[in-house]
């Protein structure tokens, strides 16, 4: 009996677990996206891609908190 319910909460973490790794990979598409919206608002020119980066997780993350 006691091996059930440790089985119902390993799966429950497991559910958490794979919750919080989709929810991240959301985020860093997001990231990506907006980066992307940055540099080809520099019309594609080359320009410093990680501040792009970090501009975007900013304006992203503001959105997730």
């Amino acid at each position: 009996m006691g091996n059930t319910n440790t089985l119902t909460k390993s799966t429950k973490r497991k559910a958490v677990d794979m919750a919080i790794v989709i929810e991240n990979q959301e985020i860093q598409e997001a990231i990506r996206l907006k980066a992307y919206e940055i540099y080809l608002e520099r019309n594609g020119t080359a320009g410093d891609e990680v501040e792009d980066w970090v501009i975007a997780e900013r304006m992203v993350l503001k959105k997730f908190t």
